[in-house]
């Protein structure tokens, strides 16, 4: 597995065909493509903001396929393979692992409560077939749990995670990572952070909006990670905080495939039991998106 990464990451949305709501594997190839045109560092696929949890197993193990081979090496690619069912998350591995992929993002199971040396065990698995340290994906809203800093050091230093994808409710704990050589690297992983822990140090992030600004995205961390220019950070932030902030509060995923057809890229509808947004909703995001000068997508 890739031991370093930068930039932005995108979490890319999963198209579905607005017909029969089956994986629009030809969108697919077309997003990746925009993706690398647009400068994006790396592509995450099956994650969040792609409905991992609407997807089977088999579907995801295409979408590693197809994402594999539009790639093309042109980028890194991370497949996220967890599951609230082990074997399925270890099958998964297997699949991400036979694609080649650069990393892998990996939830623990999310249904129970897991206890740390669970994680452990659990983590201790998938290592053993992708070969390498993986991204922990850390969502405690979502797993109920709280992985203290000395944790992470401890999953670190077994070999089992290089990073992290950081999304806690508490961002002290990032803080202090980001200072500590023993931890983690930490990548942005909430929208909310995002400027904050690039500014901090973070060497980059995993963002779904990106699927479809990633201009707006790849614009801020070169502001504010590579040029070092926080002023003209802030300047970017104005424009994007208001897409992402909208978002979050009326729908991100619903809100992000209604964004990229307001932009020329067609993604289909969520998969239930997302439900679509709303045409007020709609209208109201572009007009917020209009404001941050967005403008159709360069897909060819």
């Amino acid at each position: 597995m890739k031991s370093e990464l930068k930039g932005i990451l995108s979490a890319i949305l999963t198209p579905f065909d607005p017909g029969n709501g089956e994986l629009d594997e030809a969108a697919y190839a077309r997003l990746i493509r925009s993706q690398v045109k647009a400068g994006i560092h790396g592509i995450v696929v099956s994650g969040s903001t792609g409905e991992h949890p609407s997807l089977t197993v088999s579907e995801r193990q295409r979408i590693y396929q197809i994402a594999a081979e539009a790639v093309a090496g042109e980028c890194d690619l991370i497949a996220h393979v967890g599951s609230n069912n082990v074997r399925d998350a270890l099958e998964l591995t297997r699949a991400a692992r036979d694609q080649g992929v650069d990393q892998m993002l990996v939830v623990t199971p999310y249904f129970d409560r897991l206890k740390f040396h669970e994680v452990q065990r659990f983590l201790e698995k998938v290592v053993s077939i992708a070969g390498g340290p993986i991204i922990y994906y850390d969502t405690p809203g979502i797993t109920g749990l709280d992985i203290t800093e000395e944790q992470m050091v401890t999953l670190k230093r077994d070999g089992l995670v290089s990073h992290i994808k950081d999304s806690p409710a508490n961002y002290t704990r990032t803080m202090r990572m980001l200072s500590n050589p023993d931890a983690p690297t930490v990548l942005a992983g909430s929208d909310p952070a995002l400027l904050a822990v690039l500014a901090h140090g973070a060497p980059g992030s995993i963002i779904g909006a990106s699927t479809f600004v990633p201009e707006l995205c790849v614009e801020l961390y070169q502001a504010v990670s590579v040029d070092k220019d926080l002023p003209r950070g802030l300047e970017v932030w104005d424009r994007l905080w208001p897409i992402l902030n909208f978002m979050l509060l009326n729908g991100y995923v619903a809100l992000a495939k209604a964004g990229s057809a307001s932009r020329g890229l067609s993604l289909g509808e969520p998969r239930e039991p997302i439900t679509p947004a709303s045409a007020e909703l709609r209208q109201r995001f572009e007009d917020i998106l209009g404001r941050a000068g967005v403008g159709p997508l360069a897909l060819n």
